[in-house]
């Protein structure tokens, strides 16, 4: 994981620098199956289960994700994609599917 943030660190720097274009940026940013994954077993962890126990279209609230570790969850998200997101994202996309199939929709504008 520290690999992966390390690398969006630096992506970014030469985008800010101006010594990588777009299509560069595209290419290492995660696709939607990497978000997916990431959540599946980010949220396994977190809440003592198997990764394949993970359903993503069951909702977050059913795993018994409380608000406090909703927060957490955004929180760790932020640091592995290496950009702020909203910590109500939870709230808008409710399960992993939606969340991973908008923020793979983001990465790609």
């Amino acid at each position: 994981m520290e690999t992966q943030n390390a690398q969006f660190t630096q992506i970014a720097t030469e985008v800010v620098n101006n010594n990588l274009d777009s299509k560069e940026v595209h290419k290492a940013l995660p696709t939607l199956a990497e978000i997916q994954a990431w959540l599946i077993i980010h949220l396994a962890q977190q809440m003592g289960i198997e990764p394949d126990q993970v359903d993503v279209k069951t909702a977050f609230e059913r795993y018994g994700l409380d608000s406090s570790a909703a927060v957490g969850l955004i929180g760790d998200l932020e640091d592995w994609l290496g950009y702020e997101l909203d910590p109500t994202l939870i709230y808008d996309y409710p399960n992993i599917e939606a969340l991973s199939q908008h923020l793979a929709h983001t990465n790609s504008l």
